[in-house]
């Protein structure tokens, strides 16, 4: 049996053409890889769709699958304009899969993302699907002053930022999960970060932030950061979080501006007490000891994956300043994807083993994505 893989690659649709039927048009979805596809994200040009068939509206619009169900879609603007419709699809190996989209009754939804600026907490902008959670840093802590991300460990589906943050006691399981992983000044939970003489140049907190989009199944929000300095000349960083339902990994887009030919970088996540880890040729997986525990024991392990965009060239495993990394150079001004993931052993990770395997997965999938075409 092939294994189900849940993740949240996004596809574009190549091609729009006159729908058969005036109320609605048919989605194609290819999967031409060896994994099944579960809950796989499907980015569509909403104004294309509009354009095709203007008695449909972001009010409007469903999506249905072969049977004729109707699954959990989205409309969002991106923040250059553009109108995307998502929804999430299930496509076996070897296979192609029909949707259809019109005009209806859209279906109430439950909420799988969210995220919000926390100014209670010194800044935190905080994240969740209902798998995964964590936070980035703001300006008003003091520290840590770092582009790595904090994870929080989630044990349910529910959504739980807000009820951590009320609560003030996150560091402490109260049948939900826990905050036990320790950040300071790295990397953390995984991070794209310039390097120079095999130093990693942390970066800063984010100085501001945007919210594109905030559920049902995803959640998009763009940060801005300061000037640093890199080896002596000074580099500026814009990256988008996009957190989508039924994963266990976040894609981080990056621009980095500085006046190079090209930058080098690694994505790495710091490494604490470790149990396990696996390098493969575009990710890292790897399994460690809860690190920021009075009892790692009875706190279990925690898992954290990296995955770089396998169209990127000479990207190479490695170690450096305690992290793990993922080594390579990218073009100042042209966008760099990567993916950072997170489990934990009470919330559904079963093994170092199947972790690595989710990891290895996940990454094969972002090397196949599947094939969209609109009629």
């Amino acid at each position: 049996m092939k294994r189900i893989f849940s993740t949240a690659a996004a596809v574009m649709a190549a091609a729009f053409m006159i729908s058969c039927g005036p109320q609605d048009m048919k989605v194609s979805i290819t999967n031409d890889s060896e994994l099944d596809r579960q809950a796989e994200t499907v980015e569509l040009d909403f104004g294309n769709i509009v354009a095709a068939h203007p008695e449909i509206t972001a009010e409007n619009v469903v999506v249905m699958n072969a049977a004729g169900a109707q699954v959990p879609s989205q409309v969002y603007t991106e923040d250059y304009g553009m109108v995307k419709l998502i929804f999430q699809a299930a496509v076996p190996a070897g296979a192609t899969v029909d949707y259809t989209v019109k005009a209806g009754e859209r279906e109430a939804y439950d909420t799988l993302v969210f995220s919000r600026y926390v100014p209670e907490r010194l800044d935190d902008y905080a994240y969740e699907n209902n798998r995964i959670a964590g936070r980035v840093y703001g300006p008003a802590l003091e520290d840590p002053r770092t582009l790595g991300p904090d994870i929080w460990l989630k044990r349910v589906e529910s959504l739980v930022v807000d009820k951590r943050y009320e609560l003030n006691d996150y560091h402490h399981d109260h049948g939900d999960g826990m905050d036990c992983y320790k950040v300071a000044n790295t990397l953390g939970g995984g991070a794209l970060a310039p390097y120079a003489d095999d130093k990693i140049v942390l970066g800063d907190n984010y100085e501001t932030y945007t919210r594109i989009c905030n559920g049902p199944i995803r959640s998009k929000v763009l940060f801005t950061y300061k000037p640093f300095d890199v080896d002596g000349r000074q580099t500026t960083l814009k990256r988008e979080f996009i957190i989508d339902a039924n994963t266990d990994f976040i894609k981080i887009s990056n621009w980095y501006n500085a006046p190079v030919d090209e930058l080098p970088v690694v994505l790495g996540a710091v490494l604490h007490d470790v149990l396990s880890r696996t390098d493969g040729d575009y990710y890292i997986a790897f399994t460690e000891k809860a690190s920021d525990s009075a009892d790692p024991d009875a706190d279990g392990d925690i898992s954290v994956g990296l995955v770089v965009d396998a169209a990127e060239e000479g990207v190479e495993a490695d170690t450096m300043d305690g992290h793990a990394v993922l080594k390579y150079s990218i073009t100042p001004g042209k966008r760099a994807d990567v993916w950072i993931g997170s489990g934990w052993s009470k919330g559904g990770v079963e093994s170092p083993e199947a972790w690595a395997q989710t990891v290895k997965d996940f990454a094969y999938a972002q090397a196949n994505p599947l094939k969209v075409t609109v009629k």
